[in-house]
């Protein structure tokens, strides 16, 4: 006859340490986890937080490959700082940013881009021929045949040549960029550094060059405010400079037909 197996009953008082255990192990878990959440300022927004403000460092750094760093934290990332020229840049220096309102307009304009194999252009008017480094030359339709002394210095200390200088402003120590093309009536004649009288430059004259290009769109019109107003365009090609593609700061500085210079700070969208 077939034998008969007893079935193994489980002990109550088993299931009932068990389940016990389970529970202790769960609740030490989640009381960690809690503890974790709470150790960190608890669990990560689903978007980070945006004050509407952008960040901006103390010191703008001089690299531009490097203006865009960004904060990594828990669960998100800080808004991109806005790398700025300093406040005390020569833009808001009036003893050297003597006469501003010679720089007429900017291409491209403030909000605007322009693309790598683009142009930065400037245009200066006063009441004589805007200053540019002693001997250049130009060909029929603008461009720089012939540079000259471009590390001639005026009065003022600073370049008679146009100047451009990316991300890094020259009380910082920037590298100045001449331009490639200028048009318009300009003087390549500038006075000896040592003479700053107004009585150097009452004798100047203009090299009537490549007419100047049509200012942008929506630019103010300046009548120049003088009886005689002489206009120049300075040209530089964004290919020759390395800028990357982004936001960059520029600062140029212009030496207009006399003794004062305008200092103009604007932002450049490279596309």
């Amino acid at each position: 006859m077939p034998v008969k197996h007893k079935k193994k009953k489980t002990s109550s008082k088993k299931i009932q340490r068990g389940s016990i255990g389970s529970f202790f192990v769960f609740g030490v878990l989640g009381l960690l986890i809690v503890l974790g959440i709470t150790a960190v300022g608890g669990l990560p927004p689903q978007s980070y937080p945006d004050s509407g403000q952008n960040v901006i460092p103390v010191t703008p750094t001089p690299d531009a490959n490097h203006n865009t760093l960004q904060l990594k934290t828990f669960g998100y990332v800080t808004i991109a700082p806005t790398p700025v020229l300093g406040v005390d840049g020569l833009c808001t220096n009036k003893s050297v940013n003597t006469e501003p309102q010679i720089l007429e307009a900017f291409s491209p304009m403030t909000g605007t881009s322009v693309g790598s194999s683009g142009f930065i252009k400037v245009w200066v008017v006063d009441e004589l021929p805007p200053m540019v480094a002693p001997g250049l030359q130009t060909d029929a339709q603008g461009n720089v045949t012939i540079t000259g002394n471009q590390s001639a210095v005026a009065p003022d200390g600073y370049l008679f040549d146009p100047a451009l200088y990316v991300d890094t402003p020259v009380e910082q120590g920037g590298h100045p960029a001449f331009p490639d093309s200028v048009k318009g009536t300009y003087d390549p004649n500038p006075p000896n550094a040592t003479c700053t009288g107004f009585s150097c430059y009452q004798n100047a004259k203009g090299v009537n060059g490549a007419t100047p290009d049509l200012l942008p769109a929506g630019s103010p019109q300046s009548s120049c405010g003088f009886s005689t107003c002489y206009e120049a365009e300075y040209i530089w090609d964004v290919s020759k400079l390395g800028l990357t593609t982004g936001t960059h700061q520029a600062e140029f500085l212009i030496h207009d037909g006399d003794t004062n210079r305008a200092v103009g700070c604007v932002t450049i969208n490279i596309q």
